[in-house]
């Protein structure tokens, strides 16, 4: 004996909300591992760019400060006409008042090979310890295997008499006493390369 049940269809009442959303609902779709992974790559992406990017500029920018090598540095006095340079460890130069040249900031490196070079009082002269190169106070070169003179670094000079003067071009400047000299700043930023031995 066979019995039947008939099958009663479900009223549109008794549908959840979830099945069918209400007027007015987006239905969004999950997400997909194919998408997760191109959002994962972008994501990588602009942070790998952003950390190069922060690196470039961090490199770029000048992060010297006043007073130290690379930046401005205030010298508080200079030597007399003739007399024997003053060195500025900290800004690496030697302040040089030439008898016939005048007032210089010279590079207290070597041009030959890069070494660090002395003052020789009994000679009255530049003398560099690693291969013999000499120059004058003013920095020019005397004898040895260096291929040129010394280089200079920009200073900015103002004397009691008003004028500021700069020597962009590094060249001594005549004239300068410490009686006339109101201030000397180096800016060891802007380092001078003397073309030849003169």
């Amino acid at each position: 004996m066979s019995t039947s049940r008939a099958i009663r269809p479900t009223p549109a009442s008794a549908k959840t909300e979830i099945d069918t959303p209400s007027q007015g609902q987006v239905q969004v779709a999950p997400v997909t591992r194919r998408e997760f992974l191109f959002y994962v790559w972008g994501a990588s992406m602009a942070l790998a760019l952003a950390a190069s990017g922060g690196v470039i500029v961090w490199f770029a920018l000048p992060r010297f400060k006043a007073g130290e090598f690379g930046g401005i540095i205030p010298v508080s006095s200079i030597p007399e006409p003739g007399a024997a340079p003053v060195g500025y460890p900290a800004g690496k130069f030697w302040m040089s008042n030439d008898a016939e040249k005048g007032l210089v900031a010279i590079y207290t490196v070597c041009t030959h090979l890069g070494c660090l070079y002395a003052w020789a009082q009994a000679n009255f002269r530049f003398e560099c310890p690693c291969h013999g190169s000499k120059y004058t106070t003013a920095g020019t070169w005397i004898e040895g295997p260096a291929p040129r003179s010394l280089d200079r670094f920009e200073m900015t000079v103002s004397t009691n008499s008003g004028p500021v003067v700069t020597n962009a071009a590094g060249d001594p400047i005549p004239g300068l006493t410490p009686t006339n000299v109101t201030g000397v700043s180096v800016d060891t930023g802007k380092r001078i390369k003397r073309d030849g031995r003169v």
